[in-house]
């Protein structure tokens, strides 16, 4: 099992005894007592961060943060009482990989994992969970109606293995996710959704973004419905109809059903025009490669997106962009504007928490006291270790009289880095392995 940070023992040395006579000792204790630790205390050191997925604030307090990693199991639920300067750790959801979470409030969550869904009504601290139809295909990803708590949505995709098609399997709650009905529509030879959105100002229209495959080649997925999931309309190819447009993400502006974003190679935008309301899409002119999207909840035409560790601003409803790069560390997963404060915005990435605390134009991490990051590869030498963090290479050694953690130099890969070694001749030569395995 692969641990989620590095520990080390400070303990009294032994001495004066014969190794056959230790083992042999080490052996029956393990015996007697294996729960007992055989080192005098643990400490934690690092390095912080984690798989973050989701974050959402007190809209009565900007302090007030739940944040949630996930992978590996459990996905660990943390509180903020200090806008993220420090952190304690309030619950778990007890599931190998949760993969999408949302909030009616502060107070009552939902996570969806594949066949489940699970409910917090106290903030994260305990959870409860409902199972799916199982012969309805998977879920992926939940959103919930911003005027009705007990109305739970989820999207995912069934697959049917006699004919090798896909359909998108929309599921449905009207009890707070206690009892769920599904549905599928469509048939694509490929499909997987990324995201999904349900507007704020009419909650029966939801947006589902993905994408599939036509014949020979993938293209970006956008489906919607304005009947609650009950009928689902295809606009995939109005938005963009070049193969290889991938489509990773969706929003709907609070105060406009008609006024849309999708995130995916490219940023697009929707407006309504004439009095039949026909909706046309705008393409940005450069990538943008967005795999999220946040609206300013007081100013709309504030928009914030993240992709491959940027952060872009728009402030005219995403026609320009200021794109900030290497801000964050790894893919931008979740955003958060505090509804309190929306000087305050938070990013969730898969290695870590970051704050900006001026809407975006400088950040830092936020995620100092949380150890969930994902070590796959250690290696350890007499003044240094080097992990794989996240995808990073980082190591752990002596600056000046403290210890740290400093970032370093990591190849360009085919896959994750799954062993590392030191010489231990030479401390400098480091060798790496990588590869899924």
């Amino acid at each position: 099992m692969r641990r989620t940070a590095i520990y080390f023992s400070r303990g009294s040395s032994i001495s004066g005894v014969s190794l056959t006579f230790l083992l042999a000792a080490v052996f029956l204790f393990l015996l007697i007592f294996p729960s007992v630790s055989l080192c005098g205390s643990w400490e934690a050191i690092g390095p912080e961060g984690g798989n973050f997925i989701f974050s959402v604030t007190n809209t009565e307090d900007a302090n007030e943060i739940t944040a949630i990693t996930t992978s590996p199991s459990p996905s660990n639920v943390y509180r903020s009482i200090d806008a993220g300067a420090s952190w304690s750790k309030i619950g778990e959801i007890p599931y190998p990989y949760v993969y999408d979470v949302t909030a009616f409030d502060f107070s009552r969550l939902y996570a969806i994992s594949y066949s489940r869904c699970y409910r917090s009504t106290n903030g994260g601290v305990s959870w409860t969970y409902s199972l799916l139809p199982s012969s309805a295909g998977s879920a992926y990803y939940v959103c919930v109606d911003p005027t009705n708590g007990d109305k739970v949505y989820a999207a995912g995709y069934d697959y049917n293995s006699y004919d090798g098609t896909y359909k998108l399997a929309f599921f449905k709650s009207t009890n707070g996710g206690l009892d769920w009905n599904a549905s599928s529509f469509f048939s694509f030879e490929s499909f997987y959704p990324t995201d999904m959105a349900i507007s704020k100002s009419n909650p029966n229209v939801i947006y589902v973004s993905g994408y599939k495959r036509v014949g020979l080649y993938y293209y970006g997925a956008l489906l919607t419905t304005s009947d609650a999931g009950d009928s689902w309309t295809d606009v995939s190819s109005s938005v963009d109809p070049e193969r290889y447009s991938y489509f990773y993400s969706v929003a709907i502006d609070p105060t406009d059903e008609y006024r849309v974003y999708v995130g995916g190679d490219y940023f697009y935008r929707c407006s309504r025009s004439g009095r039949a309301n026909v909706l046309s899409w705008t393409r940005s002119s450069n990538r943008l490669y967005t795999y999220t999207i946040n609206i300013d909840p007081v100013d709309t035409s504030r928009i914030y997106i993240a992709g491959y560790q940027t952060v872009g601003i728009s402030t005219d409803y995403g026609q320009s962009w200021s794109v900030r790069n290497d801000c964050v560390k790894s893919l931008g997963i979740h955003i958060e504007v505090a509804p309190a404060s929306p000087s305050n915005v938070f990013v969730s990435t898969y290695a870590g928490f970051y704050k900006s605390p001026d809407r975006g134009t400088t950040w830092s991490t936020a995620h100092e006291g949380i150890y969930a990051a994902r070590i796959a590869a250690l290696a350890a030498a007499p003044s240094k270790v080097i992990v794989q963090n996240s995808g990073y290479l980082m190591e752990y050694g002596k600056t000046g009289r403290i210890d740290t953690w400093q970032d370093i130099v990591t190849p360009e890969s085919c896959g994750e880095v799954c062993d590392i070694l030191i010489n231990p001749d030479d401390q400098d030569i480091v060798l790496i392995l990588e590869g899924y395995g």
